[in-house]
């Protein structure tokens, strides 16, 4: 039976439910292990009104989802999180983006250089079974701390569990149509008591045959959910063996470490081929294999991965590709240069490599011109250096290994501002000066909410000090050596190691084959209002208030829908009943 219009809107419903949508921890090529929630607006920055910390802990009670007639589930969810933009979603094999939401709004790195054009604010989802788990494995986004793009694939999860599988069947009753001789809108008369007698309908002659009922065929069918699929879904196989596959790509594989520079990490040549067999095993699973075998695949390899980055060890090579002159000596004098102390992320758990002498955040490289070197006649030289990195990533307590000649701290936490070094006689062989050194620290606690780590540690750290442009006593300078800065674009690569990075210059380029919806919402460009800083509200109008001629004519709109929707309501009764009488015939 064909449902008369207006019907089919209301009987539709919706449910309040909860729903994250996360990068989870095993493919979290930073800092394993920890899940980072895009629906939890927290931040580091504390931009947009919420809390200044990690956005590590899942919401609830968030997201809309409505039930069509149909069965059809569309999941509203608001994407809070103003640092971990989310500038593309889409690729799942159980889920359809059917609509994404951009605001106008600019999202740019501290420094400024390098910003995107407004980011997904909300998405509308079409969840194609009740499974809860929906995996997209064609996603782009912008960490605003970073300044580069990812494309680590994303969850989202919903909890169905209170939704009904099946609902009351929504056959409309007949309109109440005028008797002769009564007015419009009188109260109808009362309903006769069953009758008695078995077989008997009340208000009937004994005998009087009730009009067969509508079949099957005709009947609106309850709207239902669809049921888990029994297809294999291995979209989280397929993110975690994209991820492990980026990692192997940009690993670097040593003996033991000796040929690498303190700023990398290394892996043995075993380890690198232990998680190259487990890849094996992994993709081997993608064929032939049912449901619960493809996530135990999907498990399996990412604990490999883990162990895998587990083992690397940061790099033991200090010296520098440069020319090394004998006999240069640098001339007396004062000079502003370089010098950082920096630990490598291998040792700390921390992503990227954290640098004591940086003061912005998060301090992932090496800063300029910030410490004076003061050169004795006779060569010997000291230098002092401010510490600098800001107490919610941590403090310095103590350095070992390097000559300190004056230490200076603060009177409110006791943590180090400042060092000087005695840096005995220098030949001036060489630009960079890089030794080896520790420190005692204490975890602050914005680092502590990313890491899960512990408050205090002892970890091994690199002192490098810069004599670019330093006079020497021949009547030159120092060559020129370029700090080596972390390169962002390549830490980006690793942790979009999960798929392949497409032109990330442009906002919304990515992998092809995306679905043709996907590219008609990228190409939409379609921008939320701003009217709300957070984007948790659905039911709100987002162009707002209407003026009062707009709502008087959104009054007579409706009032004509009205009409038309009960004329349709009437005639489609009377031509149920025609059938049915036909039928009886």
């Amino acid at each position: 039976m064909i449902q008369p219009a207006g019907f089919a809107d209301a009987a539709a419903k919706s449910y309040t439910v909860t729903a994250n949508l996360y990068v989870p921890g095993e493919l979290n090529t930073q800092l394993p292990g920890v899940t980072a929630y895009l629906t939890n607006g927290n931040n580091p920055l504390g931009l947009g009104g919420y809390d200044a910390v990690a956005p590590t802990t899942p919401v609830a009670d968030n997201a809309s989802l409505t039930v069509a007639p149909d069965g059809t589930m569309t999941l509203e969810v608001a994407i809070s999180n103003p640092v971990f933009t989310l500038q593309k979603i889409g690729g799942s094999s159980n889920a359809t983006i059917a609509k994404a939401v951009r605001d106008s709004e600019s999202y740019a790195t501290l420094d400024g250089s390098v910003s995107r054009k407004g980011r997904i604010t909300r998405i509308s989802v079409e969840l194609n079974d009740r499974s809860g788990v929906y995996t997209f494995t064609e996603c782009i986004e912008f960490p605003t701390l970073l300044g580069v793009d990812w494309t680590v694939p994303l969850t989202l999860e919903a909890d169905l569990s209170g939704v009904p599988v099946a609902a009351e069947s929504q056959e409309p009753p007949a309109p109440q149509l005028p008797v002769a001789g009564e007015a419009p809108g009188a109260a109808p008369a009362p309903t006769v008591p069953a009758s008695s007698v078995p077989g008997e309908a009340a208000g009937k002659p004994s005998g009087t045959v009730d009009p067969e009922p509508l079949s099957a065929e005709d009947a609106a069918p309850a709207p239902s959910l669809p049921a888990a699929s029994t297809k294999v879904n291995y979209d989280k196989l397929n993110a975690v063996i994209a991820t492990v596959d980026g990692a192997l790509a940009s690993a670097i594989v040593s003996e033991d470490g000796s040929d690498v520079g303190t700023a990398d990490v290394w892996a043995t040549p075993g380890a690198a081929a232990s998680l190259r067999q487990a890849l094996k095993l992994a993709r081997a699973s993608l064929s032939g294999a049912d449901q619960t075998s493809a996530d135990k695949a999907a498990e399996s390899l990412a604990a490999a991965y883990a162990k895998f980055i587990g083992s690397r060890k940061s790099g033991a090579r200090l010296d520098k590709d440069e020319e090394v002159v004998d006999g240069r000596e640098l001339a007396a004098g004062t000079y502003t240069v370089s010098a950082n102390i920096w630990f490598n992320k291998a040792d700390t758990g921390l992503p990227l490599n954290p640098h004591i002498t940086n003061g912005t955040f998060p301090p992932y490289n090496p800063v300029e011109n910030n410490a004076v070197l003061t050169v004795a006649e006779d060569g010997s030289a000291r230098v002092t250096i401010p510490v600098t990195i800001q107490d919610k990533v941590l403090t310095v307590r103590s350095i070992a290994g390097l000559q300190l000649t004056d230490i200076k701290t603060s009177e409110e936490n006791g943590a180090i501002t400042e060092i000087t070094v005695d840096l005995g006689a220098l030949d001036g062989g060489r630009t960079v000066v890089a030794w080896s050194c520790s420190a005692d620290i204490q975890m602050g606690n914005l680092a502590m909410s990313i890491s899960g780590l512990d408050k205090d540690h002892t970890w091994p750290a690199t002192f490098e000090l810069n004599l670019s442009g330093v006079a020497t006593k021949d009547g030159g300078s120092m060559p020129v050596v370029e700090l080596a800065l972390m390169n962002v674009a390549e830490a980006g690569s690793a942790m979009a190691a999960a798929g392949g990075l497409g032109d990330t210059d442009s906002v919304g380029s990515g992998t092809a084959g995306s679905s043709a919806a996907q590219a008609e919402i990228e190409a939409s460009g379609e921008a939320d209002s701003g009217a709300q800083s957070r984007p948790e509200a659905f039911g709100a109008a987002d162009n707002g208030a209407q003026s009062q001629a707009e709502a008087s004519r959104s009054s007579l709109y409706l009032a004509l829908a009205a009409a038309v929707v009960i004329a349709a309501a009437v005639a489609a009764w009377i031509w149920t009943r025609r059938r049915k009488q036909m039928r009886s015939k």
